[in-house]
């Protein structure tokens, strides 16, 4: 799918690779995890974050959220 004389950056490259690690069936929500990993959260609840939260639902979201933070303050990343 990709030309072979096409150059990848980094991220595109590891968007690839988890397309590829994950290819099975109900693997989407690791490839979002990847994804989210690659880019980075951001502004959580700014102006400038849009449509996750209309997409999946507000309840749904937050215990996402909630989970994400619990793994990592698990491993160390937030100090809380």
């Amino acid at each position: 799918m990709i030309p072979k004389h096409e150059a990848l950056d980094t991220d595109a490259r590891k968007r690839i690779n988890a397309i590829q690690e994950y290819s099975h069936l109900g693997a989407g929500f690791n490839i979002a995890m990847e994804d989210l990993e690659i880019r980075g959260a951001g502004n959580l609840l700014g102006i400038e974050q849009h449509g996750f939260i209309a997409a999946i639902g507000f309840d749904l979201y937050c215990r996402m959220l909630k989970e994400a933070v619990s793994i990592f303050k698990k491993v160390g990343v937030l100090n809380a």
